[in-house]
């Protein structure tokens, strides 16, 4: 009876096109993973940060050092947000 079913071209017209949207579904999931993955969308700043207050409590940098780092990224991350900047200056400049 399977063997019958199998055999009308109609059913195997639907069983290749079912095996079709399959793969192509599974291809466009894995095409976007690895996009999103080697474009670097993801924020990793936070992450860095952590690392370094471990490394910190640690011993392995200084107290100095981890200062020195975390002044460098947050200069970074000012020039990505020139309005914030502009107003922590005018803010600065209120209080001389």
């Amino acid at each position: 009876m399977v063997m019958e079913l199998l055999s009308d071209p109609a059913v195997k017209a639907g069983l290749a096109l079912l095996i079709l949207i399959i793969v192509s579904a599974a291809a466009f999931f894995l095409v976007s993973r690895l996009r999103d993955y080697t474009n670097g969308d993801w924020d990793s700043t936070s992450d860095d940060l952590l690392n370094l207050e471990e490394m910190r409590l640690k011993g392995d940098i200084s107290e100095e050092e981890f200062r020195t780092i975390q002044a460098a990224s947050h200069g970074s991350d000012e020039g990505d947000a020139p309005e914030e900047r502009s107003t922590a200056e005018t803010a600065a400049g209120r209080n001389d």
